[in-house]
């Protein structure tokens, strides 16, 4: 297991709750690595797909709100609701998919408790 093994932290580190403790849902998820809820081939299999999602779903959304400013034929009322709901996905997609690729990627919600207001905001908002 994981909490058995000697962890060294810097001398200015400082975490409120005993590390060698064989509760981990005691332990922070903005303060150390989840490793328990998975290994970490999962966590970065989980990060590649929400990059993917992040590139295309950014791109795709793009394109389309692109697309529709452009081309005046293709103002009707029926795509202004298609790029209401691409400005709604290209806000999720760019905010929300980059902020969990990024925190997979480092197996913990490294952007801390503001980070993970900002996104669930965002996801809310879209």
């Amino acid at each position: 297991m994981r909490a058995n093994r000697p962890v060294e932290l810097p001398e200015d580190f400082w975490i409120p709750i005993p590390l060698d403790t064989d509760n981990f849902t005691s332990v922070s998820p903005f303060l150390v690595p989840q490793d328990h809820l998975g290994s970490t081939g999962l966590f970065y299999a989980l990060s590649a797909f929400m990059f993917f999602l992040f590139v295309t779903g950014t791109s795709i959304n793009v394109l389309t709100i692109a697309c529709t400013v452009q081309y005046k034929k293709l103002r009707s009322h029926l795509n202004y609701i298609l790029v209401n709901l691409a400005v709604a996905n290209l806000l999720v997609s760019s905010v929300g998919s980059f902020t969990c690729f990024y925190c997979f990627a480092f197996r913990y919600m490294i952007l801390g408790p503001l980070g993970c207001k900002i996104e669930g905001f965002t996801a809310t908002v879209g």
